[in-house]
């Protein structure tokens, strides 16, 4: 499947896929079959809590909340800077929506994501059932995911994100002094945190600048550079020159001194020599061919096959 063609997984489905693991199909039905009985004018999603009134059997009321901790604001301020240089996130969140990304911006910077961990969600209700949760619990769950497949925003009025006052200073125009300007103008620093469920590269990169990044070539490019190089002459490099070495001045000597000398270190040197002469030549070892240099046409050539067989062909 392409990455284009990948569905995103909405904040409803992960709510209810969240809320839901360890619950099995018959106390499912249970709740959704006590769903129709919320009052709904009763649902209040405030921060850190959601709120609701259920009836019951024999007309009772139960009262039934979800509640989580809200995030700390310690950090916020740097969460507004790196949004301005966030645009598309910015835009996201501008029409109501929660991208993926952004979710996992918070997990960077504030220390836990917006979406919150199954765990970390509490529950009450006033019924006296002995399962928990009940089934009052788990129809205000899914009442809840139903409201975040049409409002994603109200996750963030639950983790106590003032969205509007979010923005706001977003769009200040105060400038960020020790960052650097955008290279190149671009309207965003690049996302690092892809929206899909499994995201990959494709999600934000271009099909061009994955295989720039990844080191994929087409045949037709492989083709090419082989042809290329094909037409260039194959000739080595030339050796390069050996450095003269001047020769040492001789020292003066007495003509009898250096007859002398030169008598004596023949005649010792002639006999070192014969009587080590047939050791040395069963030592020494034999001589390898030197091996022929190769050429930068044929490395080139070389790089390029080994990354052509690597290459799936288009």
């Amino acid at each position: 499947m392409n990455a284009g063609d990948r569905k995103s997984v909405t904040l409803g489905e992960r709510w209810r896929r969240e809320a839901t693991r360890s619950v099995d199909d018959a106390r499912l039905a249970a709740a959704l079959e006590a769903l129709p009985s919320i009052r709904k004018p009763m649902v209040r999603i405030r921060a850190g809590s959601i709120r609701c009134e259920m009836e019951g059997s024999m007309g009772s009321i139960h009262e039934v909340s979800l509640q989580i901790r809200t995030l700390p604001t310690r950090d916020w301020n740097t969460l507004v800077r790196v949004l301005r240089r966030s645009k598309s996130i910015v835009e996201a969140l501008d029409g109501g929506r929660v991208p993926r990304s952004f979710d996992r911006l918070v997990a960077r910077i504030v220390g836990e994501p917006l979406f919150p961990e199954a765990r970390s969600v509490t529950f009450g209700c006033s019924c006296d059932l002995p399962e928990k949760p009940c089934r009052h619990v788990l129809a205000l769950h899914e009442l809840f995911a139903r409201r975040l497949d049409e409002k994603p925003w109200e996750l963030m009025l639950l983790r106590g994100i003032d969205l509007q006052g979010l923005l706001t200073k977003v769009r200040q125009t105060e400038t960020d002094g020790d960052l650097p300007p955008l290279a190149y103008g671009v309207p965003e620093e690049p996302v690092l945190f892809p929206d899909a469920e499994d995201a990959d590269l494709g999600q934000i990169l271009s099909s061009a600048q994955v295989r720039w990044l990844t080191g994929e070539v087409s045949t037709a490019c492989v083709d090419a550079a082989l042809k290329a190089l094909a037409q260039l002459p194959d000739v080595a490099p030339p050796p390069a020159p050996a450095a003269a070495v001047a020769p040492k001045p001789a020292s003066k000597a007495p003509p009898g001194a250096a007859a002398g000398a030169a008598g004596a270190a023949g005649a010792v040197g002639a006999a070192v020599a014969a009587d080590d002469e047939d050791d040395d030549e069963d030592e020494k070892p034999a001589r390898k061919p030197k091996a022929r240099k190769q050429s930068t046409a044929e490395a080139i050539e070389a790089d390029v096959e080994k990354v052509r067989k690597s290459v799936k062909p288009d």
